[in-house]
């Protein structure tokens, strides 16, 4: 068995493609199949067999393959006057995840929507000779959720990056303002067109396209070093 987008699928005793699970996924333009294995992320090989239990975790669990955005350079803008449904659309992804995902907690501005923070945001094991944790920023674009963040921060006290990616320069149009309050910024790109909100008619709809949910998963799979 096996989780495709959030789906359960069996798997034969004999094992499936790579082709096959992507074709279960049927990603769109832009988007890239991968499987997560707890904080692992490999990529989906269309011509490989997956034997069922290479599709378990080591505690007995489906592993999760999903699609997300390819990464590549890109251009935003931050600071403008936000819509009420960008501002309302932050709120509940910030609210949902801070509930569902961050122990911790997180920093949230409430007043503008323009930012939050993961506290204590626990690092994947490479990380760990350096640090375990660290405060994570995400500054959002005035146009989201229409287009992502560029890039996320750690705190400036994170010396150096493990796979490289972390600056003390804002490159590509990336707000720049954190860089100045003891952060780094951590250079991640999505494709033009690649990253696909859902169309909102009523509450809850941003949960069937991409979402803050998205991008802390393509942050776990870039900070684990497994893509660069």
């Amino acid at each position: 068995m096996a989780i495709v987008n959030g789906r359960r699928i069996q798997v034969p005793p004999g094992g499936i493609t790579g082709q096959q699970l992507i074709q279960q996924m049927n990603p769109g333009p832009g988007r890239r199949p991968v499987i997560q294995q707890g904080l692992a992320f490999r990529p989906v090989q269309p011509s490989y067999t997956y034997k069922p239990a290479e599709l378990y975790d080591r505690h007995g669990n489906p592993v999760k393959i999903t699609t997300i955005p390819d990464r590549t350079k890109g251009m935003v803008t931050y600071g403008g006057e936000r819509t009420f449904l960008s501002k309302q659309l932050i709120i509940e992804q910030v609210y949902d995840i801070a509930e569902k995902l961050f122990k911790k907690g997180v920093t949230f501005d409430e007043e503008h929507a323009d930012w939050m923070i993961a506290n204590q945001y626990v690092l994947p094991p490479i990380w760990h000779n350096i640090a375990r944790t660290t405060d994570l920023l995400i500054v959002f674009p005035t146009e989201y959720p229409e287009l992502p963040p560029v890039g996320f921060y750690l705190k400036e006290e994170i010396p150096v990056s493990v796979n490289g990616h972390l600056y003390q320069t804002a490159y590509h149009e990336a707000c720049s303002d954190p860089l100045t309050q003891g952060w780094k910024w951590y250079c991640v790109y999505i494709n033009p067109g690649s990253w696909q909100p859902a169309p909102i008619q009523r509450p809850g709809d941003w949960r069937k396209g991409d979402s803050l949910w998205t991008y802390f998963t393509l942050i776990s799979e870039v900070l684990s070093g497994t893509e660069d």
